[in-house]
């Protein structure tokens, strides 16, 4: 198992590659829990993501301006190598929350926190059981008396939890290729 001390004195090497600058993690008032020192550090690393979709969009805008093609900018090709380590650093971070053990309901929530700002889709549900575990995240958050860091998203979705409609899958969608006429799977 996983210690706390392994966690606190090396989460930003085993998480963010070595070229990525994490700067000062913002302060949480459970810095001491090692889920706030990941939530810390996905925060910072949301911030890298933003700067390297902006260098793309700049590259690309500037390749389109010279009628230049994509796959002839080595520029581009450094930012998408960026945006793999960037991936593969998130992956990590989401295995070590996942596979460290919680030692308070505070430290519960702290996981369901980075949960939520791990979770691109996060306005909305691909599946209408994933309502539950947003449920639960909600109802933590009131018991704890932590405060949502995605509130906009959490808004979009709990308007997706009170609406009867959603996931509502009618005999008359068109888009439901999955079945034949009689109701056969493929």
């Amino acid at each position: 198992m996983t210690t706390r001390r392994t966690i606190l004195q090396g989460a930003a090497s085993l998480i963010a590659p070595a070229d990525f600058d994490l700067g000062n993690p913002p302060v949480l008032p459970a810095t001491r829990s090692p889920f706030g020192v990941l939530v810390g550090e996905y925060r910072c690393m949301l911030a890298q993501l933003d700067g390297l979709f902006a260098a793309r969009n700049r590259i690309e805008a500037d390749a389109s301006s010279r009628n230049r093609k994509f796959r002839d900018c080595p520029e581009l090709a450094v930012v998408e190598q960026n945006e793999r380590a960037w991936y593969d650093a998130e992956k990590k971070l989401i295995q070590l929350g996942a596979r460290t053990r919680a030692a308070s309901i505070d430290e519960v929530m702290l996981k369901l926190v980075l949960w939520r700002l791990t979770d691109f889709d996060a306005g909305g549900f691909d599946n209408p059981f994933d309502m539950l575990a947003f449920a639960a995240y909600r109802d933590l958050l009131s018991l704890t008396g932590c405060a949502s860091l995605t509130p906009k998203a959490d808004d979009k979705a709990l308007a997706i939890v009170w609406d009867d409609q959603a996931f509502h899958h009618g005999h008359d969608d068109e888009d439901d290729d999955d079945f034949d006429e009689d109701g056969e799977g493929d």
